[in-house]
């Protein structure tokens, strides 16, 4: 009886044992937490706490992205720099042809300067192949009789008002054929021949033949230069500055950078000046700060056919 009465005791503690075990694993099954739920609950950790937020939740720096942008993009457009209208500039070297050291000096700045040469000079026709060769537009500087003639004389190969038609023509064929690749004309001296219409709508006429320009250097305030043109058409502009009436450095780039700080841009600007070493540095000088300011300098001819054709536009 007692070895039976053992066995029940040990056979009842057994089973309350294992009831306790039960009941402890059913309590510690009610509250563990859902592992799904932890993860989807916003506010259960913060980013700092959790490194793996944002690839668990790419919705939120997906939408970050697009704001970024914008503020590099507004960002780029506040520090961009305002650049001035583009401008171009024509600058005419005259009385091209005494000596050839101007012309090397005036060639070795990269710019497209424009030179206008005598005829019948020394050194007129080797001027004219060192300035094809160098690519720069060059013009026959054509003499015209002055007011002060004879006083004051324009020089071989000028056209007087006394000449009838058959010399003029004669003598512009010899004044180009000293001066060869000319792409137009301007006049030397000429304040009696320009205020001429009937002798200047004859060079007109052999002008157009030649389909060649015409820059009227202002030599006069009576020039018929409108009225001949009214006559016989060719592309044309007048001399709006000239640089050197002073043979004074500070002067000439004064009035250099007086062109490259106006805000001008609608009527060619036709700038003429000479070989002087005093203009031959201003350009020099000024060429930099016209680059600076968007303003270029191109061939005479460039600058009219350009307007010619926004203005056929």
């Amino acid at each position: 009886m007692k070895k039976k009465k053992k066995n029940q005791l040990l056979t009842g503690a057994l089973i309350a044992l294992i009831v306790f075990f039960l009941v402890a694993i059913v309590y510690m099954l009610q509250f563990k937490e859902d592992p799904i739920s932890v993860a989807r609950t916003p506010v259960a950790k913060s980013p700092i706490t959790d490194p793996g937020r944002e690839k668990k939740e790419p919705a939120e720096p997906v939408a970050k992205i697009p704001s970024e942008k914008k503020k590099a993009v507004v960002a780029k457009i506040e520090k961009k720099p305002m650049l001035p209208p583009a401008r171009r500039v024509a600058i005419i070297i005259d009385d091209i042809g005494y000596d050839l050291a101007s012309v090397r000096a005036l060639i070795a700045i990269d710019a497209d300067i424009t030179f206008a040469l005598l005829p019948h000079l020394t050194h007129t026709r080797k001027a004219a192949e060192m300035l094809r060769q160098a690519g720069r537009e060059t013009l026959l500087h054509l003499p015209m009789e002055p007011l002060s003639y004879p006083r004051e004389k324009p020089g071989e190969g000028a056209l007087f008002t006394d000449m009838n038609e058959a010399e003029l023509i004669h003598q512009l064929e010899k004044n180009f054929a000293s001066v060869p690749h000319v792409s137009g004309v301007n006049n030397h001296m000429g304040s009696k021949f320009m205020a001429d219409e009937e002798k200047l709508t004859l060079v007109f006429r052999e002008l157009k033949k030649r389909n060649l320009i015409f820059i009227d250097s202002r030599t006069t305030p009576q020039t018929k230069t409108a009225a001949a043109l009214k006559n016989v058409y060719v592309p044309s502009a007048s001399r709006t500055v000239f640089l050197d009436n002073e043979r004074d450095y500070s002067r000439i780039y004064r009035i250099l950078m007086d062109v490259a700080n106006a805000n001008d841009i609608g009527a060619p600007v036709v700038m003429i000046g000479h070989p002087y070493p005093e203009t031959i540095r201003a350009i020099r000088d000024a060429h930099k700060v016209f680059q600076e300011k968007g303003v270029t300098i191109v061939p005479v001819s460039r600058l009219i056919r350009n307007k010619e054709s926004e203005g056929a536009s």
